[in-house]
């Protein structure tokens, strides 16, 4: 787990989020109710009406139990020799899979959508798909890697011992290969499936029903990094969510999100193996 400081300013960070959400949630209603010739939720590529205030609701409520979860430990409770065990990735890839399948059950038996025609997964343009995916993937990787080499850099100037995330250590430290066969089924099949699915289609998607795009993206975003408890990647997570939300808006289908997560998190795997990538 992250040491007392970074669970504290990650909690702190998540908090600002939250309210800073809240409050743009309200301008925009008065923005609406006021100024009803802006048409702020422009529906794009990505379906966003739908959605309703039952699921603005289980997002605040999501949010809400993310932050209590986040409890600062004491020294010494995650020390040097702390490392993520076999058992504890596999609770972690259930836990993830469990939450995505609620998700979805909620959406089809509750809220009475078909979360394949929601999320764009029932005509999909392969064609055209194909072609945005390797687009950004190039874009992805040369971007997101230069922004996280900068934040690296300038962390060092005051935050010269920072560790790379539980995960990524774990693995470079593991001498067992069925341990990091699971960290590439859960970097690969499990993050894309289940974070894609709640941030890009669940989160994303409702933002924009109630602010606009370019807010939903940038919200969503941050809470995508914040969730991967790692002050050192939180501007490159941003930044990859983001490009995440655009390609799914040029799509409007989550699956190119999700092959791009995929195909990041295997380079990433990539280098930790070949080229000692930090």
């Amino acid at each position: 787990m992250p040491d007392a400081f970074t669970t504290g300013v990650l909690r702190d960070l998540s908090i600002y989020i939250s309210i800073a959400t809240a409050l743009a949630l309200a301008g925009y209603w008065m923005m609406r109710r006021y100024r009803p010739e802006f048409a702020w939720n422009h529906e794009g590529q990505v379906l966003s009406r739908p959605y309703a205030a039952p699921d603005l609701m289980l997002l605040a409520g999501l949010g809400l139990f993310f932050i209590l979860a986040i409890q600062p430990h004491e020294a010494g409770e995650a020390g040097e020799g702390a490392g993520m065990s076999a058992g504890g990735l596999v609770a972690s890839m259930v836990f993830n899979l469990l939450v995505c399948v609620a998700l979805l059950t909620y959406l089809h038996r509750i809220r009475g959508l078909n979360p394949a025609e929601l999320f764009g997964m029932q005509h999909i343009h392969w064609r055209s798909l194909a072609l945005v995916v390797l687009v950004f993937a190039v874009i992805i990787l040369i971007s997101v890697n230069l922004v996280s080499a900068a934040t690296v850099k300038w962390l060092e100037k005051f935050w010269p011992d920072q560790q790379p995330q539980e995960t990524v250590r774990a693995f470079q430290e593991s001498g067992s290969v069925g341990f990091r066969f699971l960290v590439i089924i859960a970097a690969v099949v499990i993050a894309p499936l289940a974070e894609e699915t709640l941030f890009r289609g669940f989160v994303y998607g409702v933002l924009k029903r109630y602010t606009d795009a370019p807010f939903a993206a940038l919200a969503s975003s941050l809470m995508f990094a914040v969730i991967h408890m790692h002050v050192g990647s939180l501007l490159p997570l941003c930044m990859l969510a983001v490009l995440f939300c655009l390609a799914y808006e040029i799509t409007g289908c989550l699956l190119a999100p999700m092959l791009l997560h995929a195909m990041f998190n295997s380079a990433s795997i990539l280098g930790m193996m070949f080229l000692d990538v930090n």
